[in-house]
C-alpha cells in the first residue's frame, strides 16, 4: 500500500466522523453555524486508531 492510498483512506475515515459528528448535533438541536462544535484531538484520536484497524485488517 502506497504512502497515497494510506492518506486517502486516512482522509475517508476523517471525514466520515466529521459527518458523523454534525448530523450528531443536528439531532441535539444545532441549527446555526456557531452552534456546532468540534473536538479536533478527539477527531484526530479517534481517526488514527480507525486508520491502525482499517491498516490491520
Amino acid at each position: 500500500m502506497t504512502i497515497e492510498e494510506i492518506t486517502l483512506i486516512e482522509n475517508q475515515i476523517y471525514t466520515q466522523i466529521l459527518l458523523d459528528e454534525f448530523k450528531k448535533q443536528r439531532k441535539e438541536g444545532a441549527k446555526e453555524p456557531s452552534d456546532f462544535l468540534i473536538d479536533k484531538y478527539a477527531v484526530d484520536k479517534l481517526t488514527a486508531e480507525r486508520l491502525k484497524k482499517e491498516l490491520a485488517s
